[in-house]
């Protein structure tokens, strides 16, 4: 099954299981904990304590892991005003 066709195939499970009222975080893309620890250039550990403490939103799959809404990371990237350019080995939070 293509890329296209899971998304597809995911979006009308969800909807199906929550009408139109799907939970905030499962309607987006979910990223990993490693993707989100790469973003902000720090460790996976300090991804699951933020997630934890409620510095950033997480859902857990059925097997315990953590993942974490895309559209909700990019919010809090641009709120910060984060820095990511390659230009810059350190990234800012304004």
């Amino acid at each position: 099954m293509s890329e296209k066709n899971s998304e597809q195939h995911r979006q009308q499970l969800l909807q199906s299981l929550f009408g139109l009222d799907v939970p905030t975080g499962l309607s987006s893309n979910l990223l990993r904990t490693s993707d989100v620890a790469a973003l902000f250039q720090v460790s996976e550990r300090t991804i699951s304590d933020w997630a934890r403490r409620g510095r950033i939103p997480s859902v857990r799959t059925p097997g315990g892991h953590r993942r974490y809404p895309a559209e909700e990371i990019r919010r809090i990237m641009r709120e910060a005003d984060w820095d990511t350019s390659p230009a810059d080995d350190t990234p800012k939070a304004g």
